[in-house]
């Protein structure tokens, strides 16, 4: 059984792909001897990576050091492009954040992470959590990975926490399986997500779905705040009903989207 797994596996793609990843932002260039000892790989094969990915336009080089191209991108566009839903709800999303002055986001869930596929930021809101699309962030303790997770059928949700690694992120971070099921239940019930400083210290959100005509989610939407003078209920109170509204909206133009 694993031999097969193996044998349809390509090593060579798989570490080719995660030379790619290493450039990120504390690594934005690299040098060769830098490349190899990030990825655990010899400078001849870091070499031939490299120089293969500089070929087809993915790496530039000025000098000794290595980095990515704007030409990276058009992989993750083929990605975004295929979700055609979110020419839709971002009309939607600006309204959210035009009437809240708070940024507002949409992310799907992807492995045991959400990934941020559109976003409305706020020019009257700064918040510490520098996010853009394609940004990554555990689903288990972000209001918008938890409407996600509550979309899952019983077996996907018990796959997702065999694979999850709960760690804590600040003191008010729910690392607990048990009580993050019951979190999770909730949020089916509710409609919505709150967290409270669990993904960052003073930082709150607030989370709803996004469904299709068959009533399937297609994304969870949701706006962040700084924790202030208002208390967590206030907010919810005025946060909810636009971000509801704005939900509702596009999924009736999403029922007539081809």
């Amino acid at each position: 059984m694993n031999n097969n797994k193996d044998k349809d596996f390509l090593k060579t793609l798989a570490r080719g792909i995660d030379l790619i990843k290493s450039f990120d932002t504390e690594n934005p260039h690299m040098t060769l001897t830098e490349a190899a000892r990030k990825n655990d790989m010899s400078r001849a094969s870091t070499r031939r990576f490299l120089l293969t990915l500089k070929r087809l336009g993915f790496i530039l080089q000025v000098n000794d050091r290595f980095q990515l191209t704007a030409k990276i991108l058009d992989i993750g566009y083929q990605y975004l492009a295929n979700l055609d839903f979110i020419e839709v709800i971002i009309p939607f999303m600006r309204e959210v954040s035009r009437k809240l002055g708070k940024a507002c986001s949409a992310a799907v869930l992807d492995g045991v992470d959400v990934i941020y596929v559109a976003r409305i930021p706020s020019q009257q809101q700064i918040l510490s959590v520098n996010l853009h699309i394609g940004s990554r962030l555990p689903a288990y303790c972000t209001s918008i990975g938890r409407v996600l997770l509550a979309s899952l059928s019983d077996k996907e949700l018990k796959s997702y926490f065999d694979r999850a690694e709960l760690t804590s992120r600040t003191q008010q971070t729910v690392i607990s399986e048990k009580k993050l099921r019951e979190i999770i239940k909730q949020v089916r019930l509710d409609g919505y997500a709150v967290v409270d400083q669990e993904l960052e210290e003073s930082l709150r959100s607030i989370a709803v779905p996004v469904h299709n005509r068959k009533g399937d989610v297609l994304c969870s939407m949701n706006v962040g705040m700084p924790v202030g003078r208002i208390k967590m209920k206030n907010a919810v109170t005025a946060c909810l009903p636009v971000l509801k509204e704005a939900a509702e909206k596009a999924e009736m133009l999403l029922a007539h989207h081809p």
